[in-house]
């Protein structure tokens, strides 16, 4: 009695309490000598503890008794008066000629306290299963479906009871379905598959029959020494009608790139020849008419010859134009400092008949960029500030500043400025504002050119500036 787990108490049949045990003594927190002698309601929770002395003799000797020799969970109530669940097991024996009970008591505290815990756990993991957007499933062993959440029977369109119990193949299309058992046995006795872990993306079957593509996770957990498989489905029929509707959209894309290149080689051609065949013709009319046209036929002549020029040369900026845009860049570390003093020295004649100085405000940084796409839009900037620009001393000033974590570039001049309501239209292709000189005349697309080139290098460019005070472009690349 001394050596057992559980709590032994000996009541005779006036339910006083006649022997207890070490382990008794540990569950009620009572000292042998406080119990013995002591009715047993003192070591009940209510109700029995509020019944009198000989209701349990009473309880015990009625003929239909469903205790005697059943264990029941009751409540009992410890030395401090705090309540805990107990199993309660009583048989009747008798000694020395005299009736008495043996009570056989077990603390189940822990016990319920780990159900609890569990009930608790299972109700938050159905909490989650019911309200994840994603399909959840759980399967046994043989593959029979055991948990399916809302969100399953959305995508599948079969109610949890309809598919609990069901081989989980129900939900495959062919040839899936008829290779899921093989799969499986072949996963059981070897450990070796290609589905567990990871997401891929499959074909299921909806209860309708129309196939539709998933994308689905199975992973293995051990729930209570048994084998189970979690299986994750995400309906991706949207997702793959995009990824359809893209990849059609860039093959209509390629082709309509490779019309225009086609298009603009073509017309690049065939606009050429008839142009250069005037400018011929109009230099052959000079040469052996000069003295029967006179000044005016003269001046003419060179308009047109001038006017075919200008074409051919606009022809040659808008297929620049057109390939600009998809053209790979060649991106590589560069040191704008060498890219300005490269530009000043090409345009070193130019800069010296205009009276124009470019000036570097703070040393500029190493950026990694397309050199010569580049180049060229600094070029560009810089040919502008020096163009338009009336005054005696024309100074262009190039910096880099620190913004909003972005490095921001400047090309500043002090020439005759932009009104502010042109500062949109500058960018735009053969939009010129200003009547220029013959000799300097250019086609109007050296800052879409500029635009274009920042644009393909994840930038943005804009100008600050007034009609007289000169002008500011700012930009930043990526």
């Amino acid at each position: 009695m001394n050596m057992v787990m559980d709590g032994l108490i000996i009541i005779d049949n006036k339910s006083l309490i006649q022997a207890f045990n070490p382990a008794a003594e540990r569950i009620f927190g009572h000292r042998p000598e406080e119990a013995i002698g002591q009715n047993l309601k003192v070591l009940m929770a209510q109700p029995f503890h509020g019944e009198d002395d000989s209701y349990l003799t009473s309880y015990l000797a009625a003929a239909d008794t469903q205790v005697t020799g059943v264990g029941q969970e009751v409540y009992g109530k410890r030395r401090d008066s705090s309540v805990f669940p107990m199993e309660l097991g009583i048989n009747e024996m008798e000694i020395a000629g005299e009736r008495m009970f043996v009570a056989a008591i077990r603390d189940v505290s822990e016990h319920r306290e780990a159900e609890r815990h569990a009930q608790e756990d299972a109700a938050r993991m159905l909490a989650v299963m019911n309200t994840v957007l994603d399909g959840l499933l759980t399967i046994d062993h043989e593959g029979s479906i055991q948990t399916f959440n809302p969100a399953s029977a959305r995508i599948f369109g079969y109610q949890p009871e309809e598919v609990i119990g069901q081989n989980v193949k129900l939900l495959m299309p062919q040839p899936d379905r008829d290779n899921h058992d093989r799969y499986l046995s072949s996963y059981l006795s070897t450990g070796t598959t290609k589905m567990i872990g990871g997401n891929r993306e499959v074909r299921a079957r909806h209860k309708n029959g129309s196939i539709f593509p998933i994308e689905l996770s199975i992973n293995e957990m051990n729930v209570v020494g048994k084998r189970l498989f979690v299986a994750t489905a995400r309906d991706i029929t949207e997702r793959k009608k995009a990824e359809q509707a893209t990849l059609q959209y860039i093959e209509s894309l390629s082709r309509s790139n490779q019309e225009l290149d086609d298009f603009a080689y073509i017309a690049s051609h065939d606009l050429k020849e008839p142009l250069r065949g005037l400018s011929n013709n109009a230099r052959f009319l000079k040469e052996d008419f000069d003295d029967v046209i006179g000044e005016v036929g003269a001046r003419r002549l060179a308009r047109i010859t001038y006017l075919c020029e200008r074409m051919e040369r606009l022809v040659d900026d808008l297929l620049y134009f057109s390939r600009l845009g998809r053209q790979d860049l060649a991106m590589q570390p560069t040191d704008l400092n060498l890219v300005i003093n490269d530009i000043r020295r090409m345009m070193d004649a130019a800069l010296e008949e205009a009276h124009a100085k470019i000036i570097i405000a703070n040393p500029l940084p190493v950026i990694t960029c397309d050199l010569p796409r580049m180049t060229e839009a600094f070029r560009n900037l810089i040919t502008n500030a020096v163009k338009y620009n009336d005054k005696p001393e024309k100074c262009i000033e190039i910096g880099c500043t620190e913004r909003d974590g972005r490095q921001i570039f400047h090309v500043r001049d002090n020439g005759i400025g932009i009104p502010a309501q042109f500062h949109k239209d500058i960018f735009r292709i053969f939009k010129r504002l200003n009547e220029e000189d013959d000799k300097v005349k250019g086609t109007g697309v050296g800052l879409t050119f500029v635009k274009k080139i920042i644009e393909r290098h994840g930038g943005e460019i804009w100008v600050e500036s007034e009609a007289g005070s000169g002008a500011t472009f700012y930009f930043y690349i990526n």
